[in-house]
């Protein structure tokens, strides 16, 4: 578990498949998440009692549930996940330990700041344990959102690629990628995309 005085991460649970359910019917998430499409109640308990589990068994991805901090309240807000990729070299660092970092809210808690904290409590634990030496974040062009919360947890906009992850249908689709390292401040770095931060900058 993870914890700060805004939000508590812990592991998904089998009760949690309602909230899982009645989130992703977002639209949005039809339009840049890789979530099956229609989301039907089956892929929320197969997500919660296969793929999340399966996860953290492997060593290969961690997902957590966001909750509000403490045990009074187990309602699900959100998720987040950090996917090991592997070394991948980079000209100036040589040899880095990859991840992946990827989260949704549900619409009734975004713009509380609960990505941003959850972000940091990940990378905190991933980059202090020594896990991953940077972490990779990426988003179809348009999703404005998830480009905010990557520019504001200090990530360095990286350009334009097809996406490490393939889309539902098996495309790669453009993408926004970014990348933070274990070493960097953190802080909201230049050369974003105006057309990513337009609502950011004035937040």
């Amino acid at each position: 578990m993870l914890e700060s005085d805004l939000v508590r991460l812990d592991a998904p649970v089998a009760a949690d498949a309602a909230r899982v359910f009645e989130y992703c019917q977002d639209p949005s998430f039809e339009r840049y998440l890789t979530v099956p499409w229609p989301y039907q109640f089956e892929h929320a308990e197969g997500f919660l009692a296969e793929y999340v589990p399966g996860g953290w068994a492997s060593d290969t991805e961690y997902t957590w549930a966001l909750r509000a901090p403490g045990w009074k309240s187990a309602e699900l807000l959100g998720v987040i996940g950090l996917r090991l990729l592997g070394p991948s070299v980079d000209e100036q660092a040589g040899v880095l330990q990859l991840g992946s970092v990827g989260f949704w809210l549900g619409a009734p808690f975004r713009g509380q700041g609960l990505i941003g904290e959850a972000q940091r409590l990940v990378f905190d634990w991933a980059f202090g344990t020594g896990l991953v030496d940077a972490v990779h974040w990426e988003c179809i062009r348009g999703n404005t959102a998830s480009a905010r919360a990557a520019w504001k947890a200090g990530f360095s906009y990286a350009g334009v690629a097809p996406s490490v992850a393939a889309y539902r249908d098996g495309t790669h689709p453009l993408s926004w990628q970014g990348q933070l390292r274990a070493g960097d401040d953190r802080g909201r770095r230049p050369g974003w995309p105006a057309e990513a931060l337009t609502e950011a900058l004035s937040a």
